[in-house]
């Protein structure tokens, strides 16, 4: 869901090459579209020890049903682990797992309360130079989602992503591929595309994901500035004796502000907050394939809140 995928099939821009991308990607999946963190800055010849790259907290909520059914509120708890983190010759290779916690809790709404889901994810990635600082970027994604009350093989999602990244100039970055996404049924193929802007006097226009933001950097310490993005899940649950997909989606508006903490050692933590509201929210109960709608609900906009910690090496 912070919530979906994440997007994230992009590589992830680094402010302080001169180039505007660092040589590392990340991609998340489609039910893990979170808010991306920045890649950590490391020697493109260096490999990495295993190392958090953040967690935060996530709240969405409350949000009254439509038809008159209570309301719901959703809380999330997302970390992420760099694995590997190396380069070859002209290829770059990473790999970072995630695991993300999601509760649902329905007041007068029974069917959001769904209780705990768990969605892990295994982000691959490897990209080589084909011109220039031009770069063809390949990812898989396996996935678990589920409630982990049944286990079937639709609980596994492979993803998937290929494109094209690379800057047009000092000022402009930008991504471009096609992407594979199963947890989105009869349509799994949707077009992955990024950008980064830097607009002047520290302003910047970027499409990460699936956040985009207008943010204004502040000295060393803070970047802030106003964003839109999209928080999704899927998930296979099991609902009156049956196994069911259940799927969640939010649009996201609001501001989010970055705050450096200083150094701890060689590590360099960010403080990230987000705060906003959530609108077109809905939850939509599937078939186990995810092929066939069987309920949907439509809930108003509601409160949001994102904070936790960043950690760049």
């Amino acid at each position: 869901m912070s919530l979906a995928a994440q997007a994230e099939t992009l590589p992830y821009p680094d402010s302080d090459s001169s180039d505007g991308y660092d040589s590392a990607y990340y991609a998340e999946s489609y039910s893990g579209s979170y808010h991306s963190a920045p890649a950590p800055v490391s020697e493109s010849s260096s490999t990495r020890s295993i190392f958090p790259t953040q967690s935060f907290f996530e709240l969405l909520g409350p949000m009254d049903s439509r038809n008159g059914h209570g309301h719901v509120n959703i809380q999330n708890w997302l970390t992420d682990v760099n694995l590997c983190r190396m380069s070859s010759g002209s290829w770059d290779f990473s790999a970072i797992a995630a695991l993300r916690m999601t509760w649902f809790n329905g007041q007068g709404a029974d069917e959001m309360d769904v209780d705990r889901l768990y969605t892990i994810w295994l982000n691959m990635n490897a990209s080589c130079v084909i011109s220039g600082k031009t770069r063809l970027v390949f990812g898989l994604t396996p996935e678990i989602s589920t409630d982990f009350d049944t286990w079937t093989h639709n609980n596994i999602f492979f993803g998937g992503h290929a494109m094209i990244a690379g800057p047009l100039n000092d000022r402009f970055s930008y991504g471009i591929g096609i992407g594979y996404y199963p947890q989105l049924g009869e349509a799994p193929l949707l077009p992955v595309f990024q950008f980064k802007w830097k607009a002047g006097n520290n302003w910047s226009l970027q499409l990460e994901g699936a956040r985009l933001s207008y943010t204004k950097k502040v000295g060393e310490g803070l970047t802030w500035g106003p964003f839109v993005s999209i928080v999704s899940g899927t998930w296979t649950i099991h609902r009156d004796r049956r196994v069911r997909q259940f799927e969640w989606i939010s649009g996201i508006a609001g501001v989010g502000a970055n705050i450096g903490l200083g150094r701890w050692g060689s590590v360099r933590p960010r403080l990230m907050t987000d705060v906003g509201f959530s609108f077109g929210n809905s939850g939509t109960l599937k078939t186990s394939n995810g092929n066939h709608e069987l309920e949907k609900r439509h809930y108003d906009p509601g409160f949001y809140l994102r904070a936790g910690l960043q950690f760049e090496f």
